[in-house]
């Protein structure tokens, strides 16, 4: 089974001109991450996605490429922008890869045009991803502050998603849905610094952050820490309803 571009497109199933691009978004060590990809050959990395089959919706195509690529279900996922600049495609680089791609069953084609690109953003904790191993392409995580060579415009893609959830901020529980069941404050604190592009006092985040309700103190400390181990919290239950 190969996960190139081509596979298992072809021009009589998916919707033309029509494209999924996922910014999938995780927290780990510290640091706020995007998964990209990287095909054999190829010197720039990817957001994970593909395109929407005739059957489907664009939502249901999200989820299915998610799914595929980390084994997870029930992810947050929210749709955010339609990218439709005229020159976001860089067509020279998919004729390239049609001729290294192209058989008899595909001959790619229908690669070779515009594609608008509907942007979602995704979030999703750390150890609940397994990533595909394909022989053909790589996965990474990269923190969002150190980006590698990206293709077309998806570094703006990832630009505009962060500046959506920044614009909506608290109203997505971004740490509920990046931390673990149990955390400690200074990582609760990292995540809200990192998407809001700010620093915050440890003792005024703490006492904001409890006085609100939405965080929980345990009666349990890190494991792993001799020395002044910090405490962990965990979230209260949220409705889900008002997201």
């Amino acid at each position: 089974m190969s996960t190139n571009k081509l596979w298992p497109y072809n021009a009589d199933n998916i919707h033309p001109g029509f494209s999924i691009d996922c910014v999938i978004l995780s927290f780990h060590k510290g640091k706020i991450k995007v998964l990209l990809r990287k095909f054999e050959l190829e010197d720039y990395w990817a957001l994970l996605g593909g395109f929407m089959f005739n059957h489907e919706n664009a939502e249901q195509a999200a989820y299915r490429i998610l799914e595929f690529h980390t084994g997870a279900k029930h992810i947050f996922l929210k749709q955010f922008h339609l990218f439709s600049d005229l020159n976001r495609t860089n067509i020279e680089k998919n004729k390239d890869y049609v001729d290294r791609n192209k058989n008899q069953e595909n001959d790619g084609k229908w690669l070779i045009r515009r594609f608008i690109s509907m942007g979602y953003y995704a979030l999703i904790k750390y150890n609940d991803v397994t990533l595909s191993m394909a022989p053909d392409e790589t996965l990474k995580w990269y923190d969002i502050h150190k980006l590698p060579l990206l293709q077309s415009d998806h570094e703006n893609i990832i630009k505009t998603a962060l500046a959506t959830i920044r614009s909506m901020f608290p109203v997505i529980p971004i740490g509920y849905e990046l931390l673990p069941e149990k955390f400690t404050m200074t990582e609760l604190r990292k995540v809200y610094e990192i998407i809001l592009e700010k620093t915050f006092d440890r003792r005024n985040f703490q006492r904001k952050i409890l006085s609100e309700g939405h965080v929980i103190q345990l009666e349990e400390t890190k494991e792993g820490k001799t020395y002044h181990p910090p405490i962990l919290y965990t979230f209260a239950p949220l409705d889900k309803e008002i997201y």
